[in-house]
């Protein structure tokens, strides 16, 4: 059976109960030293006001009467001093004793320059007799310690008494501290189990929680909320790729049934040398269609995959550029009337990339415009871009389609672009190869009382090289 483990509650209480216990362990050992000190020092300033009221008596009796004015005084301070608990030894200058109260009767004390001293279990006190150059005897006064420990021994129990009883109430109380604080994490662990059951978009709201709290549940919930938009955003792809891969089997299926079926005509010889010959231009038409189309596929896989290597920006003269490609223009979308409206701009571009995104514009207008509409190319400055604005005077993107214009394999109007050709695939090619060369491409469509469709483009202006300083002449 595998052991239970601790939760958090736990962790927590028992680190708060074991926090404390510390605490009052060491708040207990200081009180204990300190009363310890408290009472020995009490003990010991006792005992040395019972000598210092007899010191001068005894000195006086040295000087009067001399060694045996000492020895019957000496007796008479053993009587006097002797009480409860308290012992009195009084030896000469030589150390030996005169007279003693004191159990200890083959012993004596040590001196020491101390207020005191503990010495075979009692607090001891010492003090001279006579001139303290030359003295005539010494004084010792002790009392037993055992009082004293008795006294720290009740203090201690006491204390460990109140000490654990805090410890107790510490516990309980902080056990409805510490769940009512892991109440909110409770609520966020449901909801992330939730959330990993497949809720996605489940959110959990706190009013009332602490800081740190609020800010884990918002990110949760922005967390939760991005794993719902992933999904639905991977969900309509999936759809958009299904049904993308079902128009390209279907455009790459009926050329090469007709490339088949002419190649078996012309295998079995029952065509005419005419009919031959349009077979062969039905052929190449039908496999330059499918090239294009693998075309297409490659270039996106390569923006997805390597969109540094797929383009090379150089510095690129947008209004000679376009000057010198005029013509291809013109053709591209006659019988349209095409106007050009060039100012001087250099940006960082790949030609040849963007000839391919005028080319997929361009042939976007002419495909799904009428032949009257007017087609307009503008470059302006927009520090630090290069604008170049394509429009045309055609019927516009359908506002539900304006969305998702330059999405893979979407394919607003189902039926015109079958048609005309097209694979879903032109405009999300113009995207990433703008993308790739560090641009943007926005698309609008014409506000009332105007007509038509006109699309952004954006590319970094290239870096206008200095001015060379003059040529001077050496001398």
């Amino acid at each position: 059976m595998a052991a239970r483990r601790s939760t958090l509650t736990d962790q927590l209480i028992g680190r708060q109960v074991i926090l404390l216990a510390a605490l009052l362990f060491v708040v207990g050992v200081a009180q204990y030293l300190i009363l310890r000190t408290v009472l020995f020092q009490s003990t010991a300033r006792s005992l040395h006001d019972e000598i210092s009221v007899l010191a001068p008596l005894i000195h006086h009796t040295i000087s009067s009467r001399g060694l045996l004015g000492f020895s019957h005084i000496a007796n008479i301070l053993v009587n006097r001093l002797r009480g409860p608990g308290v012992e009195v030894v009084i030896t000469n200058a030589l150390g030996h004793v005169m007279a003693s109260s004191s159990t200890l009767h083959a012993m004596v004390p040590p001196l020491y320059a101390t207020p005191y001293f503990i010495w075979n279990g009692r607090v001891v006190v010492d003090a001279v007799l006579g001139n303290p150059y030359y003295p005539s005897g010494y004084v010792w006064l002790m009392t037993s310690v055992a009082p004293i420990h008795g006294i720290l021994r009740r203090d201690a129990e006491l204390y460990v008494f109140l000490a654990s009883i805090s410890l107790i109430l510490a516990g309980w109380l902080g056990s409805f501290s510490v769940r009512h604080v892991m109440g909110p994490l409770e609520k966020i662990r449901d909801s992330t189990r939730k959330i990993a059951a497949g809720e996605f978009g489940h959110v959990t709201e706190f009013h009332d929680a602490p800081q740190e709290i609020q800010e884990l549940t918002q990110a949760i919930n922005v967390m939760s909320l991005a794993i719902r938009d992933l999904f639905e955003q991977e969900k309509a792809l999936s759809e958009r790729m299904r049904q993308f891969v079902a128009d390209a089997s279907h455009e790459l299926r009926t050329p090469l049934t007709a490339i088949n079926g002419f190649l078996d005509l012309m295998y079995k010889s029952e065509l005419t040398p005419e009919e031959q010959q349009k077979a062969l231009a039905a052929i190449r038409a039908q496999s330059q269609r499918m090239a294009r189309l693998v075309s297409q596929l490659l270039t996106l896989s390569r923006a997805d995959t390597a969109p540094d290597a797929l383009v090379h920006p150089v510095p690129l003269a947008l209004d000679r550029w376009l000057s010198e490609l005029e013509a291809t223009w013109r053709a591209l979308v006659a019988p349209r009337p095409l106007t050009l409206d060039i100012t001087s701009v250099s940006v960082l571009a790949d030609p040849d990339r963007m000839t391919e995104v005028f080319f997929n514009l361009l042939d976007n207008i002419a495909r799904y415009t009428p032949p009257d509409t007017t087609v307009s190319i503008v470059t302006r400055h927009d520090p630090p871009w290069g604008l170049v604005i394509i429009e045309d005077s055609g019927p516009g993107i359908a506002p539900e389609d304006l969305p998702h214009i330059f999405d893979r394999f979407y394919r607003g109007d189902r039926a015109r672009s079958s048609s005309s050709g097209g694979s879903g695939l032109g405009l999300s090619i113009v995207k990433a190869l703008i993308e790739a060369q560090d641009g943007q491409i926005a698309v609008e469509t014409l506000p009332p009382p105007y007509t038509g469709t006109r699309f952004h483009i954006r590319l970094r202006e290239a870096p206008r090289p200095e001015p060379k300083p003059p040529y001077t002449r050496p001398d």
